[in-house]
């Protein structure tokens, strides 16, 4: 695992989309555009237990993250490997969301939104970063 620097932290707790990319059974990158929170030095989404995502990352755990800024002009690359570490638990979730539609929205968000089960937890341990233009 990386060190990342107090402006990789920072750029990363922006409410800011990312990309992630696994890799499906031949190799080749599928990439989704996600929500996800920082904690520490590690990210982590929200997925459906039997998502592509999830099902992707039970065969290899390797993942690369592109966080982008409002304009596009900034971004942080991450490398590193992410495991399905347990549910995302209905006080996570509402953080989650928190972060992208406000704190005070989310409970109406989340009740016009519900999940038929909970998701999993998808956690990404980045061990290379890259950025460009963060400050």
């Amino acid at each position: 695992m990386i060190t990342l620097t107090d402006t990789q932290r920072a750029f990363l707790d922006r409410p800011l989309h990312a990309i992630v990319a696994t890799l499906d059974a031949a190799g080749q990158p599928s990439q989704s555009v996600v929500w996800y929170a920082r904690e520490g030095e590690t990210l982590w989404i929200s997925v459906g237990p039997e998502s592509v995502k999830a099902r992707h990352i039970r065969r290899d755990a390797r993942v690369s993250v592109l966080v982008l800024s409002e304009d596009g002009s900034a971004y942080l690359r991450l490398e590193g490997t992410a495991t399905l570490a347990g549910t995302v638990d209905d006080a996570a979730r509402e953080t989650l969301i928190g972060r992208y539609v406000g704190a005070a929205r989310a409970a109406d968000w989340l009740a016009a939104h519900p999940l038929p089960a909970p998701n999993a937890r998808l956690r990404i341990v980045p061990t290379g970063v890259g950025a460009h233009n963060l400050g």
